[in-house]
């Protein structure tokens, strides 16, 4: 018997849909994000995807005692990867012109990670946390979650069809125990690996696995319950959908206890499949449907031209440009639905030439691309060709950026002969550590780099431990310096405020570290800014009323902080530093780099030519390189 259309579940998808758009809308009305949880949106899909594949090869294999695995894989590759290839090549068409040079080469990279069903590792192994931004510079971010669909599709139906063949009395309790392991999993590496826990399908099984326990028991389900129950039921279901849309506002710890609010939600409805049920009736309207039909093909177009708009600079609080993007979306996927999607899915547009059209197509394409690439770049003038570049992210081992690591610590140049360098700190400290590799190995000595977001080397107050920054990380931090002396260069953020325990224990580490011989280079406060120095130079550069290269010939309009509020406001981080005072410690002064230099009492973010910050934190790799020039000095002369 095949399964009933059932209207409801494209509900469930127009809605989901809605969520992710209104997510990265961004609409903030008094200081609140609403829809701050839209990003749930992404989970229903993934229950949906689950339900219905699983309700497809249960039918198949009831009617033939088998599947066709080619037939399956022809209906996937129909339905997802003509409407994919025709968004990638348009917003390539768009990034060549719009996208600065590293960000267009960034975008090439996702751009062929999503041909292949494997954008969610190329953005995990890039350091891309999703939410860091909501609507970010990378318009492909959104592509993740179709690679852990077809990550699924590709080990899932050989996996159902052995349950089904050996062990289908027992298929309901196979899929409970994998649903709980996967979910287990997630909650275990949330804490110290939340960016695979978000990106990856093992912790991200179990919600597509409860999709396919609703399709394994549909047909067996809620006859007990009466119609009343089912839309008491239904109607709690959708109330824990919108309610997470509404109330939650934190994409960390994701999936997590909170993703059971909109994943038992979603549940609920499907499970509780009623004609006459109210909340049917309403995801069943013309609107939420149609939604639901063309809900691909708009999960797809919206994050690009949400996506390009903000790049462009286009006026990100303005409601009314919000509503007309979201407008131009619709129409776009509504085309795109209806001339490529269903089109390219009818069987009487033979497979092979939807195979020979996707090869030709993006064959060529980056044949194109890799011509154009040299006359993008000329587009650009000098100045703005680091402009957004985390290069941070580019110190990775076994494909992992170092950065962010809590326990397994990267170790370059690794020689039991070497001496070690390591360096401590938060994302400042971060922002020198590809220069350092790359000077350290040409000297021969290995490299530890020990660096997280808003962690420096302390041991931290209860109240103030996080799960970005605390004890346990300040602990294996510690235990792998102990293993082989060595210099460890240490810089402290002067924006966060110590209590005088954090001062101690502080003190009382360093001081025990100097008596077992350590060599310490305290690295001390890079000045901190009050602007992004990409966002400025990338709007001026964008703006058709000024030119670039004359603004930036004023010394008037160089992004600057006062020297003398600097000062003020690293004084209790240069007080404690300069407390130490022992042969084996070393001063470093970037400071003296960016301040009363280029413009007397002021530290400076970039000069005409060249920007020594990517934000008002973080420093480029030419910022970089001018201090890690003096950490190598210090290197050099303790070693001699």
């Amino acid at each position: 018997m095949i399964s009933k259309y059932r209207a409801e579940i494209d509900g469930l998808r127009g809605i989901a849909v809605l969520g992710v758009i209104l997510y990265h809308a961004e609409i903030i009305i008094n200081g609140n994000h609403l829809f701050s949880g839209g990003f749930f949106g992404v989970d229903i899909f993934l229950i949906i995807s689950g339900f219905l594949i699983t309700r497809i090869i249960s039918d198949e294999y009831k009617k033939d005692k088998k599947i066709s695995f080619r037939n399956f894989y022809e209906r996937r590759f129909r339905r997802l990867a003509p409407a994919l290839i025709l968004v990638l090549l348009v917003s390539t068409i768009f990034a060549y012109f719009i996208l600065l040079p590293n960000q267009f080469i960034f975008f090439i990279k996702s751009v062929l990670s999503s041909i292949f069903f494997v954008s969610n590792f190329f953005f995990h192994y890039s350091g891309e946390s999703y939410g860091q931004s909501i609507l970010t510079h990378i318009p492909l971010l959104h592509t993740w979650s179709l690679s852990i669909e077809e990550q699924f599709y590709l080990i899932y139906p050989a996996f159902l069809i052995i349950v089904l063949k050996f062990g289908k009395k027992n298929i309901k309790l196979i899929l409970v125990i994998f649903i709980f392991l996967s979910f287990l999993f997630s909650l275990l590496i949330n804490k110290n690996h939340g960016s695979f826990n978000f990106y990856m399908l093992p912790s991200r099984g179990w919600e597509l696995l409860i999709g396919a326990l609703l399709a394994i028991n549909e047909k067996k389900k809620t006859h007990e319950l009466n119609n009343n129950l089912k839309s008491f039921l239904s109607f709690l279901g959708l109330g824990l959908i919108i309610f997470s849309f509404i109330f939650f506002d934190s994409i960390n710890n994701h999936p997590g206890y909170k993703t059971l609010f909109p994943v038992v939600g979603t549940s609920i409805i499907i499970f509780c499949s009623n004609p006459k049920n109210s909340v049917d009736k309403v995801l069943s309207f013309k609107i939420l449907k149609n939604l639901g039909l063309i809900s691909y093909s708009l999960y797809l177009w919206h994050h690009p031209i949400f996506s390009f708009a903000k790049i462009l600079g286009i006026d990100n609080s303005n409601l009314f440009i919000k509503f007309a993007l979201f407008l131009i979306s619709i129409l776009i996927s509504f085309i795109s639905f209806r001339y490529v999607e269903s089109f390219f899915r009818q069987k009487s547009y033979p497979i092979k030439k939807v195979i020979n059209n996707f090869l030709i197509l993006t064959s060529s394409s980056f044949i194109i691309i890799y011509f154009a690439l040299p006359y993008q770049l000329q587009n650009f003038p000098p100045i703005t060709r680091e402009l957004y570049e985390k290069t941070w992210f580019k110190t990775k081992q076994y494909f992992k950026p170092c950065f962010q690591r809590k326990k397994i610590f990267c170790e370059f140049n690794l020689d039991p002969n070497n001496k070690n360098v390591y360096l401590i700190g938060d994302s400042t400290a971060a922002s020198l550590q590809e220069e350092l590799r790359s000077n350290l190995s040409k000297i021969q000595l290995n490299f530890i780099p020990m660096t997280n977001a808003g962690c420096d080397f302390i041991k931290k107050d209860l109240k103030n431990q996080s799960i970005f920054c605390n004890n346990d990380i300040y602990t294996f931090r510690k235990n792998k310096i102990l293993k082989k002396k060595g210099i460890i260069l240490i810089h402290l953020n002067y924006t966060i405020s110590l209590s005088e325990s954090e001062k101690s224990f502080f003190i009382n580490d360093i001081n025990e570290l100097l008596k077992e011989n350590y060599k310490i280079i305290f690295i001390y406060p890079i000045p901190k800014l009050e602007e992004s120095i990409s966002e400025k130079i990338n709007k001026i550069f964008r703006s058709s009323d000024i030119n670039l290269s004359r603004y930036l010939n004023d010394e008037k309009n160089h992004v600057t902080i006062s020297y003398s509020n600097f000062s003020n406001d690293s004084k209790a981080i240069f007080d404690l530093l300069q407390g130490f005072n022992h042969e084996n410690v070393h001063k470093i002064y970037p400071h003296k780099i960016f301040c009363n230099n280029y413009i007397k009492n002021k530290c400076v973010g970039h000069d005409k030519n060249s920007i020594f910050y990517i934000d008002g934190a973080h420093l480029s790799k030419t910022g970089s390189i001018l201090v890690n020039e003096e950490i190598l000095k210090k290197i050099i002369k303790i070693y001699e």
